[in-house]
């Protein structure tokens, strides 16, 4: 587990914070300390949000300390939500928060940092050029039931291939699983833009499909609180959403700033590559308006009854709390 704290950063977000002192200055005195999880170490472009929030001064902003702890992979880090060693999850996979509230933990979303998934499935040459060839082969997930788990299986059952004609390892983070990919060790995986934008010089690997264009409606991250803890803090919730928001629309708008910013974070990725995940990137990732459809929802519940690892369906208006973004986004209004 890796935990982050704030920087000053780049002169465009050092001017935002400057501007924020005025804000700040008087509630220094009651900041609240939150811990916050995170999924994946080291962070990808595409689960950024909470980062963005935290290094421009968003959260302190409205009066918040937040602490980002990271996890490798959603199995590990809703075990350590539900154990209390986290607040909130800034990011934690849809399906992970699913299944893990079919199972009975008392746990709900709040927020849809990431509506869709940045996913690519890829493989090595050698091993399948199409998602036919999988048959038999290995594909490296950051654990059995995570996201990165039920991804390739609704891609494969959604194009006509069973869903469990490959085998499927545990290797850990995007990052890993690439790692893992090159090294020969697995022979498919889904990584995000930020490992597709280096495709190119990696002739032996080859990407079977681009994910959001096969499944739009499945969502990627959910923010998730335990139901207690969001019930005895509504204030801190309501001002965690908002900065959320804020820092999702920022990156939305601003590509150089989300480069540079993550050029910083996201030590040994260069800024070349980071503008290309950018680019890569379906617009809908950032999240502007931290929401999910019923129907999008209804429709990831229903595949994974559908592919077996959810038993019973787990009701859209139990699951999300609302609350916090719809005031949100009566304050800032829909983009």
């Amino acid at each position: 587990m890796r935990r982050r704290s704030l920087f000053i950063c780049s002169v465009g977000a050092l001017g935002l914070l400057l501007g924020l002192s005025a804000v700040v200055g008087p509630a220094a005195a009651q900041v609240v300390k939150v811990r916050m999880g995170s999924s994946l170490s080291p962070p990808s472009l595409d689960t950024f949000t909470p980062y963005v929030a935290l290094e421009l001064g968003l959260f302190r902003k409205y009066g918040l300390d937040v602490e980002i702890l990271e996890f490798r992979g959603g199995t590990t880090h809703m075990k350590a939500l539900l154990s209390g060693e986290v607040d909130v999850a800034g990011e934690l996979g849809a399906t992970d928060t699913i299944l893990a509230a079919s199972k009975g933990a008392k746990a709900r979303f709040w927020l849809v940092p990431q509506p869709v998934t940045p996913y690519h499935f890829v493989a090595r040459r050698e091993a399948a050029t199409t998602l036919q060839g999988l048959a038999g082969r290995t594909v490296a997930v950051s654990g059995i039931g995570a996201i990165s788990y039920h991804i390739p299986r609704i891609v494969l059952d959604r194009s006509g291939v069973n869903p469990d004609a490959p085998k499927y390892i545990a290797v850990g983070s995007p990052s890993d699983r690439f790692k893992a990919l090159l090294a020969g060790k697995v022979d498919a995986t889904v990584v995000t833009n930020t490992e597709a934008a280096k495709l190119g010089n990696y002739p032996e690997i080859v990407s079977l499909v681009q994910v959001p264009k096969v499944l739009p409606e499945v969502p990627y991250n959910f923010c998730v609180a335990r139901t207690e803890y969001i019930e005895k803090n509504p204030e801190t919730m309501a001002k965690l959403t908002r900065a959320m928001i804020e820092a999702s629309r920022w990156m939305a708008a601003n590509k150089a700033g989300t480069v540079e910013l993550a050029a910083k974070v996201l030590k040994g990725e260069t800024a070349e590559t980071l503008g290309r995940a950018y680019d890569l990137a379906d617009p809908r990732i950032w999240g502007v308006n931290g929401d999910l459809t019923e129907a999008a929802y209804k429709y990831t519940v229903a595949l994974l009854l559908r592919v077996g690892y959810l038993k019973e369906p787990v009701l859209f208006e139990t699951l999300f709390d609302r609350r916090f973004l719809d005031q949100v986004l009566r304050e800032l209004g829909r983009i």
